[in-house]
């Protein structure tokens, strides 16, 4: 991508100075040698205006076009550059909840009602060897959940749609398992549902008040809707509930950056490099906005 914007940049510079260049001997040979001279040392703005003025009568009105153009994309490739970056970045941000199938309700047998040993055998079985810690069981190849989280590629799913229906499938079975809502969440931002994706991760944290990952994504959804207020509102949030989640750090600073309060941006991507994600800072080195 680099290589691209290098190259796209030089044709840019080099189509400029053809141009510059013609209607600077234009000028020479229609206006004078003092016409000339102060193209020259205005580096081309007195051209250019000359250019633009003269372009009825010389029939220069295509070439100062083509001239207005190069201008404008010249001046832009920067932002462009910068954008392009900064998208790059935000992808890799979202993150899944805990993997795994969730367990199955271990109650006590009093809570349950009066079943058989062999029932409650059955049950625990499909529970899976689920940890006294309430950890989920280990995952079966062919379940709904183990199905969607193998769609998670660098930072998204490679088929969200799909994604969806199988986490759909997950919450109507455990409609209290909050990383499901978290990760079908994803797949909804993968999808540009974002007020379906919201409602997910709403869900998400009103059943995990302290789960960092499901604000960060969140505020993930605000950043792509350019609200970077609400966006840093949730990466407060997630760094709150875990002061050691570096892609938050690294996504306020982003979020910062679009503000223009690129001191507190530089901060928390040196912040987030100092827990070992060091991608923001880089970028931002890279565009000159951190020293």
């Amino acid at each position: 991508m680099e290589l691209v914007n290098t190259a796209v940049f030089g044709l840019l510079s080099v189509a400029g100075l053809v141009v510059f260049i013609i209607v600077l001997i234009k000028s020479f040979k229609e206006g004078g040698v003092l016409h000339g001279i102060l193209g020259i040392l205005t580096c081309g703005l007195y051209t250019y205006i000359w250019g633009w003025l003269k372009s009825k009568q010389l029939q220069l009105a295509k070439l100062m076009l083509l001239w207005t153009v190069v201008w404008v994309l010249s001046m832009a490739m920067p932002l462009i550059v910068g954008t392009s970056a900064l998208m790059q970045a935000i992808p890799m941000a979202g993150e899944l909840g805990i993997g795994g199938q969730p367990a199955e309700t271990m109650k006590p047998a009093k809570l349950r009602g009066k079943k058989s040993a062999k029932s409650s055998k059955k049950s625990k079985a499909r529970a899976g060897k689920a940890s006294k810690k309430g950890k989920p069981a280990k995952a079966k190849p062919s379940d709904p959940n183990s199905k969607a989280l193998a769609l998670w590629k660098k930072g998204k799913f490679n088929k969200p749609d799909q994604a969806a229906a199988l986490l759909g499938k997950v919450i109507k079975q455990h409609p209290d398992f909050a990383p499901a809502y978290n990760n079908r969440g994803n797949a909804y931002r993968d999808l540009r549902q974002y007020a379906k994706a919201i409602q997910d991760y709403n869900r998400a944290i009103s059943l995990d008040p302290k789960f960092a990952k499901a604000f960060n994504n969140r505020g993930n959804v605000y950043f792509d809707q350019k609200n970077y207020q609400m966006a840093i509102r949730d990466y407060n949030q997630s760094v709150s509930a875990n002061p050691n989640y570096k892609l938050a750090y690294m996504n306020r600073g982003l979020a910062y950056h679009q503000l223009k309060q690129n001191n507190l941006a530089c901060k928390d991507f040196s912040k987030a490099c100092q827990m070992g994600e060091c991608d923001g800072i880089q970028w931002a080195k890279k565009q000159r906005i951190c020293k």
